[in-house]
């Protein structure tokens, strides 16, 4: 929560701090609560913040990208979607790792890949205009499928040698951009 807000402050240094801090709160933790429970939520915000109104920030670059990309894909770019997909990606900038979860065609995997290439448009970084930019991959590992010595790694209670796991090698390959993970 206070990286979330400590990113919206260096984006808006001139911002009141408290308009910011609730803004964090309520949009990093939005997409995590359930329905049911998002009037309570609301409620405990303005409580903890009265008489302060703070239109989420838009990313409107992102959306648009998000937009073209769903359109690509043959589906409708349906605002609801477009706000899972910009959740994801601001959730994202602050986790390492989510997990998408939701009943069977609630369209977890459709969301997490019109983001992906959403993220791989621009061929620049805005940040470098002259290098390339990172491309978003992804590895996708079935857990269940394996044991937790497979995935995670184990030592060989012998030798004491270590034996990396599927997470590691695929997260090793794709720091040194080796192949499948190779930019072009």
């Amino acid at each position: 929560m206070l990286r979330q807000a400590g990113g919206l402050k260096r984006a808006e240094p001139d911002v009141d701090e408290e308009i910011l801090l609730m803004r964090g709160l309520r949009d990093f933790n939005w997409p995590k609560i359930v329905v049911e429970d998002r009037q309570i939520f609301l409620g405990l915000i303005n409580d903890l913040f009265p008489r302060i109104h703070a239109p989420p920030q838009i990313n409107e670059v992102l959306e648009g990208r998000i937009r073209d990309c769903t359109r690509e894909a043959g589906l409708q770019p349906d605002e609801s979607f477009i706000l899972k997909c910009v959740q994801l990606s601001e959730i994202l900038d602050v986790r390492h790792s989510v997990f998408i979860v939701g009943s069977p065609g609630c369209a977890k995997s459709t969301i997490w890949k019109v983001l992906q290439a959403a993220n791989n448009i621009s061929p620049l970084d805005e940040k470098n205009p002259d290098g390339p930019k990172n491309l978003t991959v992804e590895a996708i590992v079935d857990p269940k499928a394996v044991s937790s010595a497979e995935l995670y790694g184990d030592m060989n209670p012998k030798t004491k040698e270590w034996k990396d796991g599927i997470l590691a090698v695929v997260m090793r390959d794709m720091k040194n951009n080796t192949a499948p993970y190779k930019e072009e």
